[in-house]
């Protein structure tokens, strides 16, 4: 065999060899998808890109339970199976790539032989074999894109119904924990009242405020009515000098200062006034409306049942702690 048949024949073998698989392959770069492919758009690790799941993040802040956390790790694995699907996918049409190159070489020396008077027919036949072969190889590689694309789409919708589930147990999670905060405020509340240390505006002002306001009432300057409880505005008032009262004195800190401050002065002042409603006329001039300076403020008792206690009995019965000083 001479020196140029023998150089033919080592083209028409190598042109026989198998083409690589698409694993194997390096990859020949990006290229413009067709209209068929999915949409990249998303960014991954590692330089890669993956078909946009559009998910949108989910807050799981406050609420990671049992529950959430394994939706969470689903959505996760179903996130990492998606990129892989999406790898595997570029892969595969790199190989087309290669494979759509390799057929115009085979189609290129096929017609280069087929156009040489010195070929043998042996050399054109195995130039058109090569063709074929190359074909072969392409139509496999396009198969796996397709089969590729497939599981791309199949991966993309596992993981949408993962993030469908995570954001129902999220859902359930706070329907979850706003019940049980719910609870926790009644058993509050239902505390705050078992914890009043005044049961009524009654006992308050008999009690406690009218030894610590303290004010000379003369009836022409300030003003005060033993029965207080006859006008439906001081008892109003009293009744939230009373509830703000309760409720700050638990704070030992500033607690009292606002009281003072921001209820009582405030409250104390407008009742006092010749506009409040204790300056009745003739009867704000009536001994037992009127103290001195230092005296405590004149109290009636009012119809028995006018104030019933809202303390629970067994509140009532158990020792109390001294108020703190006002």
């Amino acid at each position: 065999m001479s020196a140029p048949e023998q150089d033919d024949w080592a083209d028409a073998s190598a042109d026989d060899a198998p083409l690589p698989d698409a694993a194997d392959t390096v990859p020949a770069g990006p290229r413009e998808p067709s209209a068929a492919e999915p949409d990249i758009t998303e960014s991954e690790p590692g330089g890669a890109t993956a078909a946009a799941l559009r998910i949108e993040e989910i807050d799981l802040a406050g609420v990671q339970t049992p529950a959430v956390l394994a939706a969470d790790a689903e959505l996760k694995s179903a996130r990492a199976a998606h990129r892989k699907a999406i790898l595997a996918l570029e892969a595969a049409r790199d190989a087309v790539a290669d494979a759509e190159g390799a057929e115009r070489v085979a189609v290129a020396k096929a017609e280069d032989y087929a156009a040489d008077p010195d070929k043998a027919e042996w050399q054109r036949l195995g130039a058109t074999e090569a063709v074929t072969k190359a074909g072969r190889a392409l139509a496999r590689r396009l198969a796996a894109v397709t089969a590729q694309e497939g599981a791309v789409a199949d991966a993309a919708a596992a993981a949408h119904s993962a993030a469908f589930e995570l954001r129902l147990a999220v859902q359930e999670a706070r329907a979850e924990i706003a019940a049980a905060q719910a609870a926790d405020a009644a058993d509050v509340q239902e505390d705050a009242e078992a914890q009043l240390y005044y049961g009524s505006v009654d006992e308050f002002v008999r009690e406690h405020l009218r030894f610590v306001y303290r004010r000379q009432i003369d009836g022409s300057r300030t003003y005060w009515a033993a029965k207080w409880w006859e006008h439906d505005e001081a008892v109003q008032r009293l009744e939230a000098l009373w509830r703000s009262w309760e409720h700050l004195r638990q704070d030992p800190s500033t607690g009292m200062s606002v009281w003072w401050r921001d209820h009582a002065d405030h409250h104390m002042a407008v009742l006092m006034s010749s506009a409040g409603p204790f300056n009745t006329g003739s009867t704000a001039y009536d001994d037992e409306n009127k103290c001195g300076r230092g005296e405590p403020l004149p109290y009636s008792p009012p119809p028995a049942g006018l104030f019933s206690d809202v303390r629970h009995a067994e509140a009532v019965q158990g020792d109390r702690a001294e108020p703190p000083t006002a």
